[in-house]
């Protein structure tokens, strides 16, 4: 089978076309030749070269047939399916060449110089040996052509001048060695190009491979982030991210640990490959490596996981011989660190650590976004859950006032109209008891909406929306003091509102629970902040006490102060002892 059958279509066709133009090239050369020829013959023959005859010289006649050559081959090498069988027609150039010596009787060679470009082609497109071999032959041609034209019959006698000789040796010589050294330059010039070719083209391949894992690697931290963005659920997030990772970095075990709310505790929040036992284990950070990544907030590979006090609580890591630790830390907040541990020898690559750490980054990012979602669904129940305690006790301020109150007027009508038949006497003053009633139901139903919404606080502001709120109380027993500086910042409508329901919250407490004498309301405003201290001399409570009471009953009088508060960017603090009265301090920012 031809060595040329093994080669691929496409790199047939490629060395084809080299080939081809490599015959067209040395063809438009050969016409310089035979312009260079066409000359040098009309020289040393001193006869008009046309028109042809037969009894022009052999010179002459050799060099025409030499032109139609050439003209055939200019013709041929343009027709693809002959174009291949010019690959060997330096044989005709140098034939013509040593005719052309043979007949020429001008003992200086101006012909020699000729030979140099058959034999260089032929260099190219021979190997080695097939390069000296035509050496060789040419050589002994040239010689034997010419000798004969210098001492053959008719020439003269053989020359005696022995330089002579030792020029034609030498002419011999460079024929010979001529195709035969460009031939080995050739070759070694062409086995470094395939050198340089397939080094390039394993680099193309490596760069490609770089580029295909790179991409598979981007798509698949793309697709992981994407799946962590879309998952609300904490431990959901816990899981996808230990899944994902195990794509970007193969390991044998996996372990979220996150922080118990202890001071450098943690625990195992999700996991692969651990044991039952392990699933439940919890850990003191120390001095181990744990420690370490926490406190420099930095990835950590280490090979010597036998040796690590933290990690060897895990039994399931005591077969792993080496590990990543990834923090989980946003700003000054820990929330814990993620540990990749495998069995093979071999620490993670930095690309693997980098690609870990940056899954970590996105899981932490979800996970906050999680607690954020669980935060307002808690907040939203809680919100609800206030709403309808509202619902229920306005039902019940209703209930117990005003319906109360119209009900009563409602029969004392009916009283009225039967005393105007049987006792006009009483009707007087039986209107008069009327009439307290309706202004005290008018008063109580008034004050019930300005605790909804006091119109005074949006035209007034919050000073005077209490002086006008607490009037409403100066028939009381307890007597509200109010202390407030001028409050010339502009405060939030929404910001005003909240705290005036936070100061008609502590101060309603107080009238109902502390059996106070006096209840003081300061108002002070600082450069940044508004504070407001609600205080009372009443009996007071126990504030952890109460706090732990919440579970089992349904007022949350406290908590309902600090989330509003909270709310409004503030902070709300409560501080009370049995006997020693209650106090109340509620801290806003002004912008």
């Amino acid at each position: 089978m031809d060595a040329a059958e093994h080669i691929p279509f496409s790199s047939k066709t490629s060395l084809q076309r080299q080939m081809l133009g490599g015959d067209r090239f040395y063809n438009l050369s050969r016409w310089g030749v035979m312009a260079l020829l066409i000359g040098i013959v009309r020289l040393i023959s001193g006869e008009p070269l046309w028109p042809p005859s037969a009894a022009q010289s052999p010179m002459i006649v050799v060099m025409w047939g030499y032109v139609l050559f050439t003209a055939l081959a200019t013709i041929l090498v343009f027709i693809p399916p002959i174009a291949p069988l010019l690959r060997f027609s330096f044989a005709v150039d140098i034939l013509t060449l040593i005719l052309l010596t043979l007949f020429n009787p001008d003992p200086r060679e101006v012909l020699y110089p000729l030979f140099l470009l058959p034999l260089v082609n032929a260099a190219f497109r021979l190997d080695s040996a097939a390069s000296l071999l035509t050496g060789l032959i040419t050589a002994f041609a040239y010689v034997g052509a010419y000798l004969i034209a210098r001492i053959g019959p008719g020439n003269g006698s053989i020359p005696s001048d022995p330089l002579g000789y030792v020029g034609l040796a030498l002419r011999a010589l460079a024929l010979v060695f001529i195709p035969w050294i460009t031939g080995g330059l050739a070759e070694r010039w062409s086995a470094s190009n395939r050198l340089s070719v397939a080094l390039a083209e394993e680099k193309a391949a490596q760069a490609l491979r770089e580029a295909n894992a790179y991409r598979d690697q981007t798509r698949a931290l793309y697709e992981a982030a994407y799946t962590l963005a879309t998952t609300n659920d904490y431990q959901n997030v816990l899981e996808v991210a230990l899944d994902e990772s195990q794509k970007l970095a193969p390991y044998t075990c996996g372990i979220v640990l996150l922080s118990t709310g202890q001071p450098n505790q943690l625990f195992v929040a999700a996991s692969r490959g651990l044991d039952a036992d392990d699933r439940e284990r919890s850990v003191t950070v120390a001095g181990g490596a744990l420690g370490q990544a926490l406190r420099e907030s930095n990835p950590l590979t280490f090979n010597d996981i036998q040796h690590d006090p933290e990690l060897m609580l895990f039994t399931s890591l005591q077969r792993c011989h080496t590990a990543c630790l990834i923090p989980l830390r946003f700003g000054l907040s820990i929330y814990g660190a993620m540990v990749f541990a495998r069995e093979r020898d071999g620490a993670f690559t930095s690309e693997e650590v980098e690609k870990l750490a940056a899954l970590a980054s996105y899981a932490l990012v979800a996970l906050q976004n999680a607690q954020l979602i669980y935060d307002l669904q808690q907040e939203r129940a809680k919100l609800l859950s206030k709403e309808e305690e509202v619902r229920h006790q306005l039902a019940r301020d209703l209930h117990d006032g005003p319906a109360q109150a119209l009900a009563a007027i409602t029969m004392n009508v009916e009283f009225i109209k039967r005393l105007l038949d049987r006792d006009p006497q009483r009707v007087l003053p039986e209107l008069d008891k009327l009439g307290q009633l309706a202004k005290r139901t008018t008063h109580e139903v008034r004050t019930m909406l300005f605790e909804l919404r006091p119109l005074a606080l949006e035209t007034q502001g919050i000073n005077v929306t209490l002086q006008q709120y607490f009037e409403r109380f100066r028939d009381n027993p307890t007597k509200i003091i109010l202390e407030a500086d001028k409050i010339d910042a502009h405060l939030d409508t929404k910001v005003e509102g909240t705290l005036f329901n936070i100061i008609q919250e502590a101060v309603n407490n107080a009238l109902k629970h502390a059996k106070a004498q006096h209840i003081w309301v300061r108002l002070i405003q600082t450069p940044t902040t508004l504070e407001t201290i609600i205080e009372d001399d009443g009996r007071g409570f126990d504030v952890e006490k109460v706090r732990a009471s919440y579970n089992q009953r349904g007022s949350f009088g406290l908590l309902n102060i600090e989330e509003r508060a909270s709310l409004m960017g503030g902070v709300a603090e409560v501080t009370s002892t049995p006997g020693k009265g209650t106090r109340w301090k509620v801290i806003v920012p002004l912008q």
